[in-house]
């Protein structure tokens, strides 16, 4: 082979080497080929996690997916308008995807999504930690404004699969952690009502089939917190009115004509004749009408079944 051809050679290899790689210059930093994240609203039957009932019920939930993450807003009526939206925030993913799912949350950390969640009231973070089935959970108690308390808990379950299967499937399976957020406020539970709220929460426990479902959830369709529409009347429908039948008539004259029929349906009127006839016939009437006698009739013996029914209790 010689010099030239292996000097051709090298550089037709180079240029497609070139040619399937990236060019910065097609991309641009604004367009992103991921559409972004829709929250739809999903039945309160679908909740991953629940409050006790002294908590109320579940107004709406509000739920955001992907592939093995769910993300769910699950809110709980608020008497105190003025402070919020009472909710239960849940995130359910394997451990492996982010730190958060198996380590607990700074101070730093906390303090800030408190800013977020209850800005301009005051939270004071509690030494001592709460405990559900769960696990243990850290919470922070405020006043409100307008008088009311507030608490603030966070809580990392490290484990929340199902144990439903045996054998080699248990180690093939996908784990899955959850990581939860309460913000509540009401205008007369004390501080230990409050707690015990997070001390009766509930999770879903999760399988890669409940997951599914959960993402399937999402197009139910089903409507989210009720909302003040305004009702316009409905139209009011005329009812048809009936044509009344026509028949051809001959004439004396020998023309044809048509008449309209009597309606059926309809109520009969007397002409004046035959109200004259009427009444005729109520003058000639005797004033006064013989009642039938009553006949005497054997009494007839009834007996009874041996279980009495309904209708032989009364006899």
């Amino acid at each position: 082979m010689t010099p030239r051809l292996m000097t051709m050679m090298v550089l037709a290899m180079s240029v497609s080497g070139c040619a399937t790689g990236d060019d910065p210059t097609m991309f641009t930093g604004a367009i992103k080929p991921v559409a972004p994240t829709l929250t739809a609203d999903v039945s309160p039957d679908y909740a991953a996690a629940y409050l006790p009932q002294v908590a109320g019920r579940v107004d709406a939930v509000r739920q955001t997916s992907r592939t093995d993450h769910i993300f769910q807003t699950i809110l709980y009526p608020n008497p105190g308008y003025s402070d919020g939206e009472n909710q239960l925030t849940v995130s359910i993913a394997p451990p492996s995807s982010d730190k958060s799912y198996f380590q607990a949350p700074t101070q730093r950390e906390v303090v800030r999504e408190m800013r977020g969640q209850l800005p301009g009231v005051p939270m004071r973070i509690m030494a001592t930690a709460g405990q559900n089935q769960n696990g243990p959970f850290g919470y922070a108690i405020g006043a409100s404004a307008n008088g009311g308390t507030c608490i603030f808990a966070w809580q990392t379950a490290r484990d929340i699969s199902r144990d439903d299967q045996t054998g080699f499937a248990r180690f093939g399976r996908t784990r899955y952690a959850a990581k939860v957020r309460l913000r509540y406020c009401h205008p007369t539970m004390t501080e230990g009502s409050l707690v015990s709220l997070m001390a009766g929460l509930r999770i879903r426990e999760v399988s890669e089939a409940t997951v599914e479902m959960l993402r399937f959830a999402e197009g139910s369709g089903v409507a989210g917190r009720a909302t003040y529409a305004i009702q316009q009347p409905e139209p009011v429908q005329k009812r048809p009115t009936a044509l009344r039948p026509k028949a051809v008539v001959a004439t004396a004259s020998g023309k044809a004509k048509t008449a309209a029929l009597p309606v059926r349906s309809g109520p009969r009127v007397l002409k004046p004749e035959e109200l004259a006839g009427y009444k005729n016939a109520q003058a000639s009437m005797p004033a006064t009408v013989a009642v039938a006698s009553k006949v005497a009739t054997k009494p007839v013996a009834v007996k009874a079944p041996a279980i009495p029914l309904p209708g032989d209790l009364d006899r």
